[in-house]
């Protein structure tokens, strides 16, 4: 055999080997580096996408829970928890999470079910201030609209000042609408299958409440102290049903039509 041609033979194997491998990978390489050329997949598998800005300004991440970003982070200071569900954060011009969308749902070993999803929109600076959420425990669950009221001053100014506070000192700041958030309305089901609209006023107390099953439908006026003062609905007979009562929950006159 001519050993000449063999060697001949065996450089243009390895110089065909390494074009092929080299060529697509160049290829692809141009692709990503026209940032204005779309480029089409049929399917990809990832676990984690981050949209940014052409300056490198995050807007949205998508993720599996194992690459989900942990706490929040707020004025530059990082507010740490743990997250365990994969989804979607939002984030604002200032690259600080104003919304997102996380979802889960388990059986554990008797089949019980715990599961839930939760879309929510921020206040600038602080938590969630609307939320759609589903929440599960076994065969109970609630879903519903929630509105929220959320501090003027931003959550990492918040919990710096309120860190050493005492428990009645953050109940106190909290009621004052300076600290945490205040359940404003929430419009859902609730866990004993009802159908409810609460409200509340600037202090998070409950003013007004309207319930519907297959017992009654009522709804409650209650006082600034959250104490329910006038009652009108229908009850379980079907009759309508007026109650007025005094700060001590005690009926004081009670009108029934038809009676």
């Amino acid at each position: 055999m001519d050993t000449q041609k063999l060697a001949r033979d065996v450089k243009f194997l390895k110089a065909y080997a390494l074009g092929a491998t080299l060529l697509p990978a160049v290829a692809l390489l141009c692709a990503f580096g026209k940032p204005d050329k779309p480029v089409r997949f049929g399917e990809i598998n990832v676990e984690r996408i981050n949209l940014v800005e052409r300056d490198g300004t995050v807007k949205m991440i998508m993720s599996n829970k194992e690459r989900f970003p942990q706490g929040v982070t707020i004025d530059g200071q990082h507010i740490d928890y743990a997250r365990t569900n994969p989804g979607m954060l939002f984030y604002n011009e200032k690259g600080e999470e104003c919304g997102g969308l996380i979802f889960g749902g388990k059986k554990d070993k008797d089949g019980k079910v715990s599961a839930g999803g939760h879309l929510s929109f921020d206040r600038f600076g602080q938590d969630q201030v609307i939320a759609l959420n589903y929440q599960q425990q076994g065969s109970n669950y609630q879903a519903g609209l929630t509105f929220s009221d959320a501090p003027e001053e931003s959550m990492a100014v918040t919990e710096a000042k309120y860190k050493d506070a005492t428990p009645e000192e953050k109940k106190q700041a909290q009621r004052e609408g300076k600290l945490g958030l205040q359940r404003r309305m929430f419009v859902g089901t609730t866990m004993g299958r009802s159908s409810a609209l609460v409200m509340a006023d600037q202090r998070g107390e409950t003013r007004l409440m309207l319930v519907a099953n297959t017992d009654q439908s009522l709804l409650d006026f209650k006082d600034s102290q959250g104490r329910t003062r006038l009652s009108i609905g229908v009850d379980k007979n079907n009759q309508p049903v007026l109650r007025f009562l005094d700060e001590q929950g005690q009926e004081v006159k009670q009108q029934v039509a038809g009676k």
